[in-house]
């Protein structure tokens, strides 16, 4: 059911991380690489309160063996103080802007066959709050499961047998934004420039002052003394979440430009209808790096 705006982004892959488990005990347990593929990357919905959105998430079993598969939810918390730092490991109650506790999906266990694909059906339900406002998001993890296989069961009392396991799961991002209660706000903290072997190392961080999750264009422009564009280097697209900042690191290297002052310009479109831009003036000939005040301009 869904009511309001929702938009499911369908990425190529999924947020995958992965986790090793340390067993002790009179046994081994057998490593074993990623068996399972998720045609899901992120949905995102725009609604009101007490509306509901509901969506699948398809899981293909991509080994010649059964598999086991956990599914379980989580926060992708803001962590205080530092730059892109987010962490999916912390446990959940730890993010204000989590909506676990509006998530409801199912199974939460479930045997995938070889070849064979099962969907996780998930739903958001908005509850009745005046004082919703901005994003709100989740993760939904899916965890394989090791099949333990025991190995020499002979009692060694001098030793202790220890096993390791490599668990890989998938995160998969949910986003929901109240509608009508937007504030879309960004400025650039601070741009430096350092030489670095064979080039430039230029840095940005970006800071979303609004209350929703963005995923702004970011790039790097250097303009000759005409304004003409002389080198551009785009920037992979990231999510920004509300009350946090990103580093966006820019590694010029072998730059073919003739001697001379160039304008370097960290460049971000975060949907408004202004971009908004950081700068420094860049003498190549000399080496000198002369900063000036960070700047925002219109399209």
């Amino acid at each position: 059911m869904l009511n309001g705006t929702a938009r499911k982004k369908f990425l190529n892959t999924a947020v995958l991380t992965s986790m090793v488990l340390v067993f002790t005990g009179f046994y081994a347990q057998t490593a074993k690489a990623q068996n399972f593929s998720v045609a899901f990357g992120r949905a995102e919905s725009v609604l009101n309160n007490g509306d509901s959105f509901s969506d699948a998430i398809p899981v293909t079993n991509i080994s010649d063996e059964s598999i086991n598969i956990r599914i379980y939810a989580g926060d992708w918390v803001r962590v205080s103080g530092q730059t892109s730092g987010y962490s999916f490991d912390l446990p959940t109650g730890n993010e204000d802007r989590s909506l676990t506790e509006w998530l409801i999906f199912s199974p939460e266990r479930m045997t995938i066959e070889p070849g064979e694909t099962k969907d996780i059906r998930f739903e958001i339900n908005v509850p009745v709050d005046i004082n919703l406002n901005g994003s709100y998001w989740a993760v939904i993890f899916i965890e394989n499961v090791p099949v333990e296989e025991p190995g020499d069961m002979t009692p060694r009392p001098d030793a202790m047998q220890v096993g390791i396991s490599v668990a890989f799961r998938y995160a998969l991002q949910i986003y929901t934004t109240i509608e009508g209660t937007e504030i879309r706000n960004v400025t650039f903290r601070s741009l430096d420039i350092a030489q670095a072997e064979q080039g430039l190392d230029i840095t940005a961080i970006l800071e979303n002052l609004g209350n929703i999750y963005l995923r702004p264009e970011v790039w790097l422009e250097l303009r000759d003394t005409a304004g003409e564009v002389v080198y551009r280097q785009d920037y992979i697209d990231q999510t920004l979440l509300p009350e946090s900042a990103r580093n966006y690191i820019f590694e010029v290297r072998d730059l073919s430009v003739a001697p001379g002052r160039y304008l370097a310009m960290v460049i971000a479109d975060y949907g408004a209808t202004t971009l908004i831009a950081a700068q420094q003036v860049l003498d190549l000939t000399s080496s000198n790096i002369t900063a000036q005040d960070n700047v925002t301009g219109g399209r």
